[in-house]
This record gives structure tokens, sequence and C-alpha cells, in this order.
């Protein structure tokens, strides 16, 4: 499972990094991401829905992780109120987990038919 969420956290950020291509792909990474993570996701789960809620868990936490990083750094290095640091920290964390589950239960739905 950790190998396809390094796959999907991977095309997330190179997403990201591609002039013009960004202003898409950031918004739409994290479900291409579970879209095609997913599947080099290795693992058995009894059901698609448990095994997608748990790619986008552990998706969430990496973006979590990395967010969360940046933000303490920013805190202590300036003064800006902390509310307009870990807001978005908490956004972002809770979209990248929902739209990476909801494509990996994409990838398995069409996979199934």
């Amino acid at each position: 499972m950790v190998k396809g969420v390094l796959v999907g956290f991977g095309i997330m950020l190179l997403l990201a990094l591609i002039p013009i291509v960004h202003f898409v792909g950031i918004p739409f990474g994290p479900f291409i991401g579970g879209y095609f993570g997913i599947t080099a996701a290795g693992g058995y789960s009894p059901t698609p829905a448990k095994r997608a809620l748990v790619f986008g868990g552990l998706l969430g936490l990496i973006i979590l992780v990395t967010t969360a990083t940046s933000a303490v750094v920013l805190t202590i290095l300036t003064d800006l109120n902390p509310w307009l640091i870990w807001a978005p920290v908490v956004g972002f964390t809770f979209y990248t987990s929902s739209m990476g589950a909801l494509g990996a239960m994409y990838s398995q739905l069409r996979a199934a038919q």
C-alpha cells in the first residue's frame, strides 16, 4: 500500500511542477494520483471502499507531514497569524485525502467492470 501511496504522491508533485499544467494539476492531482496509485498498491482488502479509504488516509498523512513541517517553519520565522498558516494545512490535508480516496475508489470500480 505504501508503494502505491508514494506513486500517487509522486504524480501529485509532478503535476504541480509542470508549468501551465499546474493550474489543472494541483486541484485534480490527488484524484489522478489516487486513480493510478491504487493500481501500484499491494495488499488485499475485502472491499474496495476500505482499500480506498486506507489509501486516502495514507496519502493525507503524507500531505499532513509535509505541509505541517513547512507551517512550523513559517510559524517560527514569521509573525503571521497562526490561523492563516494552519487553516490551509488542515484544508489541504482533508481535500487531498478525500480526493485521493475518491480516485482510488473510482479506479477499483472501473477495474471490477
